[in-house]
């Protein structure tokens, strides 16, 4: 009796701690993929920075965590066969028409305003044309349009009326999020896995480059608890790169 009064006990301890959680969900967006090529020489010099308004987000959770995968950090990058840079650029609550995912499409280099909302990147077409950064037309971003053209009610030539066509209903929470660029330069020291031979590796530099936007959805906006989960991971995808 006392044992399934105990049970009883933890299980309405976890559905109270459940229920007044205020994280929603957490993620972590990537615009692209980086492919290292194999290679022997483990060395690593990294550049982590914070440009943002929350300058409490740390990156330096990326060097512990390359030390554990057996990688040696260096203090100078001509040393280093891998040259880490990382720069945390905004951290703000998303506007409400944002996504992390579009801040992750814009890609590296992409400014985003004060408010959330992501400017065209440089490869893109432009707002007016609909087009993406591969040059596909962004169907999201003209079904948008055409929802704010008619008010939320119609969409293509009044298509709201049809079934599935309504739009989707607003999410409860906020979103908070951090943006980092990250850019990675193999220097092609030492000798690559599976090469016959030695020495520098032709071809010079590889120079990779990525966006990635950490992100909270929480029911009510609480920064200090959002970020130690946005640098968590954006470190974990940065050293997981490797």
């Amino acid at each position: 009796m006392r044992s399934r009064a105990l049970i009883l006990t933890f299980v309405m301890l976890a559905a109270a701690t459940t229920g007044c959680s205020n994280i929603i969900r957490s993620g972590l967006m990537n615009s692209n993929t980086v492919f290292l090529d194999p290679n022997t020489n483990r060395i690593v010099y990294t550049q982590l920075r914070n440009a943002s308004e929350n300058q409490q987000v740390t990156l330096s959770e990326v060097n512990t965590k390359l030390s554990a995968k057996g990688y040696q950090l260096v203090q100078d990058p001509e040393q280093a066969n891998y040259w880490i840079q990382a720069k945390v650029i905004y951290c703000h609550k998303a506007a409400d028409a944002v996504t992390p995912e579009a801040v992750a499409k814009a890609g590296p280099g992409a400014g985003i305003s004060s408010g959330g909302t992501v400017m065209a990147s440089a490869s893109s077409m432009g707002d007016e044309s609909g087009m993406g950064m591969a040059g596909m037309p962004d169907m999201s971003a003209m079904m948008r349009q055409a929802m704010a053209m008619s008010g939320g009610r119609a969409g293509f030539g009044g298509m709201a009326g049809l079934p599935g066509m309504q739009p989707p209903p607003k999410e409860d929470g906020v979103i908070y999020l951090c943006v980092a660029d990250v850019q990675i330069t193999d220097r092609k020291i030492g000798k690559s896995i599976g090469r016959p031979t030695g020495g520098q590796s032709s071809g010079g530099e590889k120079v990779q480059l990525m966006r990635m936007v950490g992100h909270v959805r929480q029911k009510s906006l609480d920064i200090p608890e959002a970020t130690p989960i946005v640098q968590e991971k954006i470190a974990t995808g940065i050293a997981g790169l490797f």
